[in-house]
């Protein structure tokens, strides 16, 4: 993953973030013709997404299965896409065949789908069916909003926190995991034993890792808008700076020095004592490391704050669709308490409904509290259609070429702040 986030205050106890992105001409309003399918004439909807894993394709069948019970006259085929997802749909949105429903991931896919145009507002379909949007998490929902309008409902997020080998702090004499980040600097210097191809901190050099640390900072990327590049402040400098100089003290690596594909891989590998990731990370360790412990916690906070990165994923109604209104009780139901549920009993992802944070699945699994308490301050994360080249290369590269020392910290933002403002000025 590698776009870029952005961010703006709302006043929820001053701990939740709303994200608004202001896209000229974003997506279609079309008042639906009812709230629901209540014609109850048969008809077929199509339902498109990638899946992580067979199971997860599995608990979707059991999902659209229940769905059809409770609307009968509404059939659902699911069909989950392999390969370059965006990609993919941007071609089917060329052709006028997309899917009914679709999955509407975090980076850019969402502001590029809703300024394209390739998906319908749900805004009248949740004013006329009285849809409790109040209980999703305003950062998750902020995502899928322009111009006043909701065009995709989230399905599940996933925060970045800190994973942790509780093993390999012990055998270091530390007790607990670190809060500050004076405690992060000095718990990566004692677990770093580079004889041992062992390092405190293992993450890439992508920006949703570096990221954290400019918010902390009290910095951010761009204004709360998408039309302002904002990494030319002292606060961007200093997060920035403390994320490098990890790397550049040799307390941190990347997952390539220590034969990893990722931070979460190098971890399992018993390469890394910490890491940066997300729920996605769970089951990975379970079943691909299993002899390798771990914990997570709240990520250390920074001289401003404690805030993190959350990756929602929503459901959209496309362009395409012929039968919105049986597409948006697919929507409605997927995403209602008893569907969200179901869902979140899988443990692949965290609840976008407040109301769903205190499952008994939770409780049950209280490896997952310091996940959900990063929720209510958690930052979507995204940048503006046309940002995908200069999230997924130019923010890597420079970050890279700041870690190696062949830039300064100062230097390597400077390019971002320059490329990214151009890329602006040119309308994406």
């Amino acid at each position: 993953m590698n776009p870029l986030k952005t961010r703006a205050r709302i006043g929820v106890a001053g701990a939740a973030f709303v994200l608004t992105a202001s896209l000229a001409g974003c997506g279609s309003s079309a008042t639906p013709a009812a709230t629901s399918s209540s014609s109850h004439q048969p008809v077929t909807i199509t339902l498109s997404g990638w899946t992580s894993s067979p199971v997860e394709a599995t608990l979707m069948q059991k999902e659209l299965g229940y769905f059809e019970k409770q609307y009968p006259w509404i059939h659902v085929k699911y069909r989950p896409i392999s390969g370059n997802y965006g990609a993919i749909m941007k071609t089917r949105f060329v052709a006028g065949d997309a899917a009914d429903v679709i999955y509407v991931n975090n980076g850019g896919e969402s502001s590029s789908f809703m300024k394209n145009g390739d998906l319908v507002s749900l805004t009248p379909y949740i004013k006329k069916s009285h849809f409790p949007i109040q209980d999703f998490y305003p950062s998750a929902l902020s995502l899928f909003e322009s111009n006043g309008q909701i065009y995709g409902i989230p399905k599940d997020q996933s925060p970045l926190a800190l994973f942790y080998n509780p093993a390999m702090f012990k055998a270091a004499g530390i007790t607990s995991p670190p809060t500050t980040w004076a405690q992060l600097q000095q718990d990566a210097k004692l677990l770093t034993n580079p004889a041992q191809h062992r390092y405190g901190l293992v993450n890439s050099a992508q920006e949703p890792r570096w990221a954290p640390f400019i918010y902390q900072a009290g910095g951010s990327i761009m204004n709360s808008n998408m039309t302002q590049m904002t990494l030319n402040t002292p606060q961007a400098l200093n997060g920035f700076s403390f994320f490098v100089n990890l790397y550049r003290k040799g307390y941190a690596a990347l997952p390539a020095t220590v034969g990893a594909g990722w931070g979460g891989q190098a971890f399992g590998m018993g390469r890394a004592a910490m890491t940066l990731s997300g729920n996605w990370a769970v089951p990975f360790l379970e079943q691909t490391y299993p002899k390798t412990p771990f914990a997570i916690a709240k990520l250390p906070q920074g001289p401003a704050n404690a805030e993190t990165l959350v990756f929602p994923v929503a459901y959209g109604i496309t362009k395409d669709s012929q039968h919105p209104n049986a597409s948006w009780d697919l929507i409605r139901y997927l995403t209602s308490q008893t569907g969200m549920t179901k869902w979140m009993n899988l443990g692949l992802a965290l609840p976008t409904r407040k109301s769903l944070t205190s499952l008994p699945y939770y409780q049950q699994h209280p490896v997952l509290t310091p996940l959900l308490q990063e929720l209510p301050i958690s930052v979507a994360w995204t940048f503006p259609a046309g940002f995908s080249q200069y999230s997924s290369t130019t923010l890597t590269n420079q970050t890279t070429l700041a870690i190696m020392g062949k830039e300064t910290p100062a230097k390597a933002l400077q390019i971002l702040q320059q490329d990214g403002t151009s890329i602006l000025q040119a309308g994406g």
